[in-house]
């Protein structure tokens, strides 16, 4: 284990059991209420969300399959602490635990950049399905709406229409340009295209798998918070508006509300994730130190 895995695992043992100090009350609550197993249902059908999020970048990993518990293990490590952080924030945090679990930095982003698409254009099929069904949508659904889809266009399709066009322009310059300006943009296409091959390389032949789990996570975890708010919810909020809170924001970090908050029992899974991760990883470690003495 390396020096900043090893600070990041204490780092995070040390956030778990801090959070779980400060919530001691409401779980010890959670253990004597009447509706303890119907929030642990709703708590597990979450719990299944991020199982399947783990398959699906084991899914992206199978052309380098050495890699595939470690980059689930990244998963395991990352969502707790990513859950608090605002305006999806903790996907830098992600991205940067696929960079260390990766030797290379351009199959990281590959990989983290799948991820993200896949969730986008589910979400956006989401909402498209709820404005089809003329299902009452508010004007902050709708942003995200025109957000995501633009993000889907722009994005995916734009990175692969330029990767096509950057074949001819490489011929142009290597044919006719000798200036630094044109070294630089031959780098930069080069890059692009490396790029592009890796996304390929990741979801080669499994695209159908790979968007089918896409669906199944998001239909998961729309379920586990429907579930919550139609049994549990005493102000019965929107779906819609949590929904998108859910988006933008840091839902499972806000356990205002203790028992009674939806954000609570995503955290405390999410802390169920991370120390199942936690496990995993330092009994890892301990076999490897067996293995080499």
């Amino acid at each position: 284990m390396s020096s900043q895995l090893r600070f990041y695992v204490a780092l995070l043992f040390s956030v778990v059991v801090a959070w779980m100090w400060l919530h001691i009350s409401t779980i010890r609550a959670l253990g004597h209420s009447q509706q303890a197993a119907s929030l642990c249902g709703i708590a597990a059908v979450y719990l299944c969300s991020h199982l399947f999020r783990m398959l699906r970048l084991g899914l992206l990993s199978l052309d380098e399959r050495e890699k595939m518990l470690p980059l689930m293990m990244a998963h395991g490590l990352t969502a707790f602490p990513s859950s608090f952080l605002p305006f999806k924030l903790g996907e830098i945090l992600r991205l940067g635990a696929f960079v260390d679990v990766y030797e290379r930095k351009r199959k990281a982003l590959a990989v983290w950049l799948a991820e993200r698409f896949g969730d986008v254009l589910v979400i956006t099929g989401f909402i498209l399905g709820l404005y089809l069904f003329r299902v009452s949508v508010p004007d902050s659904m709708r942003m995200i709406f025109v957000l995501f889809a633009t993000i889907s266009v722009i994005g995916l399709l734009g990175l692969f229409a330029l990767t096509k066009i950057l074949v001819y322009l490489n011929r142009h310059l290597v044919l006719t340009s000798h200036s630094s300006r044109g070294l630089l943009i031959l780098r930069m296409s080069h890059a692009l295209r490396s790029l592009e091959a890796d996304i390929h390389r990741s979801i080669e032949g499994r695209i159908s798998a790979f968007l089918l789990l896409s669906v199944a996570i998001w239909a998961i975890e729309i379920a586990a918070l429907s579930l919550f708010v139609h049994h549990f919810s005493i102000n019965k909020p929107e779906f819609s508006a949590l929904f998108v809170s859910g988006l933008v924001a840091s839902v499972a970090g806000n356990s205002a509300g203790g028992a009674l908050a939806f954000g609570f029992y995503q955290s405390l899974t999410l802390v169920l994730v991370s120390l199942i991760a936690l496990s995993i990883v330092c009994l890892a470690n301990r076999l490897r130190k067996g293995n080499k003495t």
